[in-house]
């Protein structure tokens, strides 16, 4: 099990968004983190690898190349948690399991999907909400039900568009804690559009430092995130430590003057 991305490309107009992206190969049981300021191109970046974007250059996973094959073979395997939260609707996020995974036919019992819809929903703490309307929760709560829509999937390539942005701390480390598990335990690929640098660097295997649809920098998280890449693409001063644990810590010091990132 192997993602490959190759030379991508991509437009919205006469705007390039994406220029010539290459990342480096990157097998099953890893996790990797889209790190840029807002318009750097990772969310772009995320709609080509789910087939939603058309683009130029190579996509492949598993032996499987997103241009060539039918849509269906590729959504099989791809699951997709977008940035923005299922809509607030009257609809319980049980009936919206029930109807997605209905609508995928998967191919499991209803006592087996039952099961796995409610532990789902345990890992997510989502439990009690099951049977509250979705107009009645908050964005974080929906938020958790849009990851749960992706994980009944069981995908092999699982891509998280901004997973955390409107969680609390605790459920931010409990949503990373829980794809970092699956992602090591299943030996699937994980890739997360992340803006919180320090828990890029605690769950992340590697990172891709995008800037403005160019790759600015890609490796582990101790050879993305250094001062220098940080001040280019952020334009902040840092220091940047090591944590004793496997993982960098970035202390923000204070913004460059005459310079500023995207809003």
């Amino acid at each position: 099990m192997r993602l490959l991305v190759k030379n991508v490309s991509t437009a919205y107009g006469n705007k390039n968004i994406l220029h010539d992206v290459t990342l480096p190969d990157i097998p099953g049981g890893c996790i990797v983190g889209l790190l840029g300021p807002n318009a750097s191109g990772k969310s772009t970046l995320m709609k080509c690898l789910a087939g939603e974007k058309k683009c130029d250059g190579h996509i492949s996973f598993d032996a499987i190349n997103l241009a060539e094959s039918q849509q269906k073979d590729w959504f099989d395997k791809v699951a997709t948690m977008p940035q923005s939260p299922p809509s607030p609707t009257a609809l319980t996020p049980t009936e919206l399991m029930w109807s997605t995974a209905r609508a995928l036919a998967l191919p499991v019992s209803d006592s087996d999907l039952a099961a796995k819809i409610e532990g789902i929903f345990k890992d997510l703490g989502l439990a009690q909400f099951a049977l509250s309307p979705l107009h009645t929760l908050s964005g974080g709560k929906r938020q958790l039900v849009g990851l749960a829509l992706a994980l009944i999937r069981d995908p092999e390539l699982l891509l998280l568009d901004e997973p955390t942005s409107a969680l609390d701390l605790h459920w931010k480390m409990s949503v990373l804690d829980l794809v970092h598990d699956k992602v090591k335990r299943e030996g699937i690929v994980a890739l997360a559009a992340l803006h919180d640098l320090d828990l890029a660097a605690r769950y992340c295997d590697r990172l891709v430092l995008l800037n403005q649809g160019h790759i600015i920098a890609s490796g582990t998280p101790f050879e993305v995130l250094t001062p220098q890449n940080i001040e280019q693409v952020y334009h902040v001063a840092t220091e940047v430590s090591d944590t004793g644990k496997g993982y960098p810590r970035i202390d923000i010091i204070a913004p460059l003057k005459g310079k500023s990132a995207h809003a």
